[in-house]
């Protein structure tokens, strides 16, 4: 309104450009964010694909001045594991799409529980805004429930995928007393690194069904770097590096539905371009094993591009083969403007 804007083209580019300039800077990986900008908005791949180039554009120009303004430098944050991932093959590759289908069969679980948890919210009259601070309440008092017993779960920021997918002693999680928790729960076995990763879970969607506000993409990450982990506890053969960053990617693709962009964020945050090709095979069995489950509603498809099989656009392009060249000319070629 302000700009006296009303094409609705227009509109949509300039919003998905400043939704990829938001999510550059947050990610602090330009071509991932901007992705991430385009993808997240339907179910299926980039729709709004004409105005890819825009949106990586001004991503890439809002991380860098954020970048710069901020007085921080671009690069990886998390230092998983001492020497870096040797150079993909085929067996790596498998490994990541086996990785990242244990990481969809995750996500399906995580859906699962939380449509049962909304559903107790929603039997309870808790869904109603005229019941948002009971609802918090309710939401808060099993979050801190959880934390206590094991405070890994309260940390949901970026430096969390560090702590958890090289099972860090809890002495290193910062303003938590006491840090072990009632339980005394330290991530250094099979069993203990599940327990994080499922409560870790648990904590995510009673986050979401007692109405606080903010995202799960770290916390899914999380979530993926202990079940990476303990996958590492009895299978030491395979890289901590592409257990953590496959499952995790195996689980966020499945929920937001961002099969290019995921990859591209974790295997730049980790610095590991080595990974790229695996946790991209996490990324693609991930999308594809979980088609038939739309978990973020608000996710629709473009109204403004058929998405039926191309028969009539097939037998129009043989219509077209078919006839000669000097009348597929008149075909394509604009008509001469009255006078």
């Amino acid at each position: 309104k302000i700009f006296g804007m009303t094409q609705t083209n227009l509109i949509r580019k300039h919003t998905l450009m400043g939704m990829a300039s938001a999510l550059a800077a947050f990610f602090g990986v330009p071509l991932g964010g901007s992705l991430f900008a385009l993808e997240i908005n339907n179910r299926f791949g980039i729709e709004y694909y004409e105005h890819t180039m825009e949106a990586i554009f001004s991503g890439t120009v809002c991380l860098c001045v954020f970048r710069g303004l901020a007085g921080l430098s671009l690069g990886s944050i998390w230092h998983i594991q001492e020497t870096p991932l040797p150079k993909a093959n085929y067996e790596t590759v498998m490994l990541g799409a086996l990785l990242g289908l244990m990481g969809a069969a995750v996500a399906a679980g995580f859906a699962f529980f939380h449509a049962w948890n909304m559903s107790l919210f929603r039997s309870a009259g808790l869904l109603d805004n005229a019941k948002a601070v009971p609802r918090a309440l309710v939401g808060a008092f099993f979050l801190l429930f959880i934390g206590v017993l094991i405070p890994r779960t309260l940390f949901w920021g970026e430096s969390e995928f560090q702590t958890l997918a090289t099972a860090a002693d809890a002495s290193e999680l910062p303003h938590v007393f006491p840090q072990l928790g009632l339980l005394g729960l330290e991530m250094d076995t099979f069993g203990t690194a599940m327990c994080v990763g499922f409560f870790k879970m648990v904590a995510i969607s009673f986050t979401v069904a007692g109405g606080y506000r903010g995202g799960f993409i770290f916390p899914f990450f999380a979530a993926g770097a202990a079940f990476g982990k303990g996958l590492t506890f009895v299978f030491p053969a395979i890289p901590p590096v592409l257990a953590t960053l496959s499952i995790a990617c195996g689980i966020n693709v499945a929920i937001t539905r961002t099969g290019l962009a995921s990859p591209l964020i974790l295997c730049a945050l980790a610095g590991e371009p080595n990974a790229i090709s695996p946790v991209l095979a996490a990324s693609m069995v991930s999308l594809f094993a979980t088609t038939y489950m739309p978990f973020i509603r608000s996710q629709v498809r473009r109204a403004d591009v058929s998405h039926l099989h191309d028969e009539e656009a097939v037998a129009d392009q043989r219509k077209i083969y078919a006839t000669p060249a000097a009348e597929q000319r008149k075909v394509f070629e604009p008509s001469p403007t009255k006078k």
